[in-house]
C-alpha cells in the first residue's frame, strides 16, 4: 500500500494485522449500475479506497464483470480479492486500488475513508453529520393508474419518506427497498412513495410505468 494522492511517495509502513467486513453479501440488481460505475463490462476502471485519517477504512466491493488488484495504488497481502471481489483495510491516509471491468454491484464500508472510481468521488464516510444530513437525497415514485411494483438498491442508507407505506406494502432490507405505488387500497388512491437516502441509486426494472424523480444534495 502506498500514500495518498498528494505526496505520491511510497512507503514500507503497514497496518497491523486489520479486521475485515464479513458477511456483506446481498442481492445484486442485475443490468443497473451505481452512479460513476463502468458503464460497459469491457470498459477497466479503477475503484481506489482512501483512509481519511490514522483510523481504520474497512471496504468490501463486489462487481459485475471482472476485478483486479492495480492502478496507482497496491493493496497488501491482507486484503483477500477474488475474480469480481475485493475485501480489506488501509488506514493511516493510505490508498488501496483495483482495476474492475462492468459495474459494481455492492459496496459495504466501516470508518472514515473516501471511495473514487477513476478519479472521480463516489463515496464519502468522513462526515459525521445528523441522520437528515447524511440522508440527504430523496425519491420520489409516482405512478398513474394500475399498481406497479419497484425495486431499487443505494450505495449508502435509506429509510422511508412520509408518503412510502401509507398504503401500499413497502419494506427495506438493508440497502434493498421493494415496494407497490399506485392503485387503490382500500378504496384510497396510492399514488407516490418516497424514500431519504445517501450514496448512489440504481432501480430494477419496474413491472409498470413509473415517474422517479431524483432530488441530489450535492454536499
Amino acid at each position: 500500500m502506498t500514500d495518498t494522492e498528494g505526496d505520491g511517495e511510497s512507503t514500507d509502513g503497514r497496518v497491523d494485522r486489520r479486521s475485515v467486513l464479513k458477511g456483506t453479501a446481498a442481492a445484486g440488481l442485475a443490468g443497473t449500475a451505481l452512479a460513476g460505475t463502468a458503464g460497459a463490462d469491457g470498459d477497466e476502471k479503477e475503484i481506489r479506497f482512501c483512509a481519511a485519517g490514522d483510523d481504520t477504512f474497512d471496504y468490501f466491493v463486489r462487481v459485475s464483470g471482472s476485478l483486479e488488484r492495480g492502478g496507482k495504488y497496491e493493496s497488501d497481502e491482507y486484503d483477500a480479492v477474488g475474480d469480481v471481489f475485493a475485501e480489506g483495510a488501509t488506514s493511516q491516509e493510505r490508498c488501496d486500488s483495483f482495476m474492475f471491468t462492468g459495474e459494481i454491484e455492492e459496496l459495504k464500508l466501516s470508518g472514515p475513508g473516501k471511495v473514487y472510481v477513476d478519479g472521480d468521488l463516489l463515496k464519502d464516510t468522513t462526515k459525521d453529520d445528523s441522520d437528515d444530513q447524511k440522508l440527504s437525497n430523496t425519491v420520489t415514485i409516482e405512478a398513474e393508474g394500475e399498481k406497479v411494483e419497484y425495486k431499487f438498491r443505494v450505495s449508502g442508507e435509506v429509510e422511508k419518506g412520509p408518503e412510502a407505506g401509507t398504503l401500499g406494502v413497502d419494506t427495506i432490507d438493508g440497502n434493498v427497498v421493494r415496494g407497490t405505488v399506485g392503485g387503490t387500497v382500500d378504496g384510497n388512491e396510492d399514488p407516490v412513495d418516497d424514500y431519504r437516502y445517501s450514496g448512489a441509486i440504481a432501480f430494477a426494472e419496474a413491472d409498470g410505468p413509473l415517474t422517479v424523480t431524483l432530488d441530489i444534495n450535492p454536499d
